[in-house]
């Protein structure tokens, strides 16, 4: 799988389901089996539950951080992206290493 990334014959942000923070780990390996969909991505610096992308939407309708993730994942048809994690990334203050703009 990461020869097929590296070479663009795979883009595994297709392959992501769930997203969640540092903290949804424990009982997210736990309930593995029982949690439907793909790859769960895990952000170190973030806490949040492990949470379907399917899901932002609605829960963004009483939490703007999810209404914002919704938005940017709608543009590109319900798949994990760049400009999402970026966002997610800077509401919780880490530093992805990019020089202030």
């Amino acid at each position: 799988m990461i020869a097929l990334s590296a070479t663009g014959q795979l883009q595994p942000s297709f392959m992501v389901t769930h997203i969640g923070g540092l903290d949804a780990v424990p009982e997210t390996v736990l309930n593995l089996p029982d949690i439907p969909g793909g790859k769960k991505l895990i952000y170190n610096g973030v806490t949040m539950p492990l949470t379907a992308i399917a899901d932002f939407a609605e829960k963004g309708k009483t939490d703007p951080l999810f209404k914002e993730l919704a938005r940017l994942v709608e543009k590109t048809h319900g798949i994990w992206n760049e400009q999402a994690e970026k966002y997610l990334l800077a509401q919780f203050g880490v530093d992805i290493g990019e020089a202030a703009q």
